[in-house]
């Protein structure tokens, strides 16, 4: 199954490239043919490039009408069209198609998921440090409360002292 794919494939580039290459050699402007005509027309003459081509490689003194030599035979017209395309300055419009295409290639691709806003971020809760990282609180002398504290006996004044008086 695959390699009759592979086939169809194979057989679909070697009809249209040639006939593509060859109407930019023709029509180098983009405004010359749009892109459903180019593509007709590239049809076209890529039936009548391999036609002529068989016909060239099948001659009783070359006889070398196998798919290697035709391959071959293919790939140097290809080369040959795309340096005169270049020159000619058809080489643009292809770069003009690819990039549509790439551009439509890229809208079936699957849209990259959206970015969530910071407001909708969900804020992850925050851990208390490991004990190790604890700050250890300043150390505060013990205060008793005003009631528990001892009164002192009053000290005598010094007229009191001096008279030998006691309280």
């Amino acid at each position: 199954m695959l390699d009759v794919l592979a086939y169809v494939l194979f057989g679909l580039f070697l009809l249209m490239v040639p006939g593509f290459l060859f109407t930019l050699v023709l029509y180098p402007r983009k405004e010359s043919l749009d892109f459903w005509q180019r593509m007709g027309v590239s049809l076209g003459l890529g039936v009548l490039v391999l036609i002529y081509l068989g016909f060239v490689l099948v001659q009783p003194s070359l006889k070398m009408l196998t798919l290697v030599p035709f391959v071959l035979a293919v790939f140097g017209v290809c080369l040959l069209f795309a340096l005169i395309s270049y020159w000619r300055g058809g080489l643009e419009v292809a770069i003009i198609y690819e990039r549509a295409l790439m551009r439509k290639i890229s809208k079936l691709r699957p849209p990259k998921p959206k970015p969530v806003p910071p407001e909708e971020k969900p804020i992850p809760p925050k851990l208390p440090p490991p004990p190790e990282e604890l700050p250890t609180p300043p150390e505060e002398k013990p205060t008793t409360p005003p009631e528990e504290q001892p009164t002192q006996p009053p000290q005598p004044s010094e007229e009191n002292r001096e008279s030998g008086e006691s309280v």
